[in-house]
């Protein structure tokens, strides 16, 4: 039995990868590319095309690729994934890693911890951009300054 290709669908925030699942057609990457954006982007679209439309009408960073891999793909890809596997949250559902990352000057690390842990703490600080990890390994971007 001769293997199947598979289509990935594939969501880049400012280079980052945002999300990406792996289909069994093109059509259905489409369509989870879609459900992404409306549950995680605020996209209130139908489909794939009027993804497109809408990213360049609010000159968003995203970028959105479908795209075939065949099995010979598979290897390289694994070993690169691989690397990142021990920095995914547990596979455990509603477990998320997020991560809060600032630059801070400090005399030592431990005074830069202490630091961003203050204004962390400080009602008047302004709500930061987290980057957020499911259980799958998915990874979004969230500017809270930005959410109502």
């Amino acid at each position: 039995m001769k293997p199947k290709q598979i289509w990935m669908a594939v969501v880049t925030d400012d280079n980052e990868v945002a999300f990406s699942n792996a289909c069994q057609s093109e059509r259905k990457a489409e369509r989870a590319i879609a459900a992404y954006l409306r549950k995680n982007q605020e996209f209130d679209g139908k489909d794939f095309s009027e993804a497109c439309f809408w990213i360049g009408e609010k000159d968003l960073r995203l970028n959105l690729m479908v795209f075939p891999m065949g099995p010979e793909d598979f290897k390289s890809v694994w070993n690169r994934l691989a690397m990142f596997r021990s920095d995914l949250p547990l596979r455990e559902k509603g477990l998320y890693r997020v991560i809060y990352e600032i630059d801070v000057g400090a005399d030592s690390a431990v005074q830069a911890a202490k630091t961003v842990h203050e204004i962390m703490s400080d009602s008047q600080s302004l709500p930061p951009v987290l980057e957020v990890i499911d259980n799958k390994g998915s990874k979004i971007r969230i500017d809270l300054s930005q959410r109502r």
